[in-house]
């Protein structure tokens, strides 16, 4: 019988997370035999120290750094029909393949994504998941633009070739993907039950680790007009402009995410200054 998807889950040292990842994927209503599981292995030595993993799955070992090189070399051993990505925090609803299998032959030759569900974690940061619950996978706002995260992308193999790899860099390479499938005509469906969870991030510190390195990656790749980006996230930002609705939220609570939306730019506006102007390199993680 062959292979309906080849799942991409590019892995750097997260497994304890992509345990249960792997947990959430052996309980698909879709057939084990019908899908592949492309775990890319982006640990430069290839350590791999979990011991078990399900029965379609196999690693795909790339050393050089990057989520999206592992991605594109996972996608270079695929033998499915159809791509799933997947990040390896994520967990995918039970029938995220059967129902995006569903929605891909409905729509010949577009992507498909779905909600990306925000969680908190045992032990997590309320205020980080308040923040990441307000502005963490705005699919509406992604879709509206043609864009969605690699955390939740389906799309037939033959589409993704004919788009092209991932641009390699640290981050923001799903949107540098889907605008280049958004300029070719490739259309973009939103289907409610196709979903996953995410977690949000267990605290203030890895949410101003994410904007640093995304920060660093867009210096490096210049992706962003330097001193547009630098002089726009170091002034405080205008209430009015934030995603959280001081109303429903109350004072105190507000204020926080005001903060941290402000801080955050701080360190995007530092960081992109350094590595635009060669002083560090890029952060990875």
């Amino acid at each position: 019988m062959s292979t309906l998807f080849s799942v991409i889950i590019p892995i750097y040292r997260d497994w304890g997370r992509l345990a249960l990842c792997l947990a959430a994927l052996e309980r698909q209503t879709l057939p084990l035999d019908r899908f592949e599981i492309l775990i890319a292995n982006n640990e430069p030595d290839g350590k791999f120290p979990l011991a078990h993993i399900p029965s379609n799955a196999r690693i795909v070992h790339q050393p050089r750094p990057g989520s999206y090189a592992a991605r594109n070399a996972a996608v270079a051993a695929a033998q499915g029909e159809y791509l799933a990505f997947t990040d390896s925090d994520c967990i995918p609803d039970p029938k995220w393949m059967a129902n995006g299998l569903a929605a891909l032959r409905a729509n010949p030759g577009a992507r498909v994504t779905g909600p990306i569900a925000i969680f908190r974690e045992a032990g997590s940061s309320y205020y980080a998941f308040l923040y990441d619950l307000h502005t963490a996978f705005p699919q509406s706002t992604y879709v509206s633009h043609g864009q969605c995260p690699t955390a939740n992308l389906l799309v037939e193999k033959r589409i993704w070739e004919k788009v092209g790899p991932f641009d390699e860099c640290f981050s923001g390479g799903d949107t540098l993907w889907s605008q280049r499938a958004q300029k070719i005509g490739v259309p973009l469906m939103f289907d409610e039950k196709v979903a996953v969870g995410h977690p949000a991030r267990r605290s203030v510190a890895d949410i101003l680790k994410k904007g640093r390195r995304v920060a660093g990656s867009m210096a490096k790749d210049r992706r962003a007009p330097p001193y547009r980006f630098f002089f726009g996230r170091l002034k405080p930002p205008r209430p009015s402009k934030l995603p959280f609705d001081r109303n429903r939220l109350g004072l105190r609570d507000w204020l926080a995410l005001f903060l941290i939306f402000w801080t955050k730019g701080a360190v995007e506006a530092v960081e992109f200054g350094s590595v635009y102007v060669g002083l560090k390199l890029p952060n990875r993680m």
